[in-house]
């Protein structure tokens, strides 16, 4: 996996949510949840240049992982 394309994908899905929601004229989203048969990722964005990327197992709890993200997220916009 190269780990480039990865982040470049995972920017690509939080700015398909921005775009969609502009043009329904809501609010900036602050995440993406992306659920498949075996896993969940969670992307969160951390200010203009950064997000922060958790894939998890399908059994795990992404309104957890969300929330440990967002402060995670919040310390970088620190930086």
């Amino acid at each position: 996996m190269s780990l480039d394309t990865y982040a470049i994908m995972c920017a690509t899905l939080l700015g398909a949510a921005s775009t969609a929601n502009s043009e329904l004229r809501v609010g900036t989203p602050q995440s993406v949840l992306v659920e498949s048969e075996d896993a969940k990722m969670v992307v969160v964005g951390a200010g203009r240049k950064a997000l922060v990327v958790a894939v998890l197992p399908s059994r795990a709890d992404p309104a957890v992982a969300k929330r440990e993200l967002v402060k995670l997220a919040d310390t970088i916009k620190l930086i």
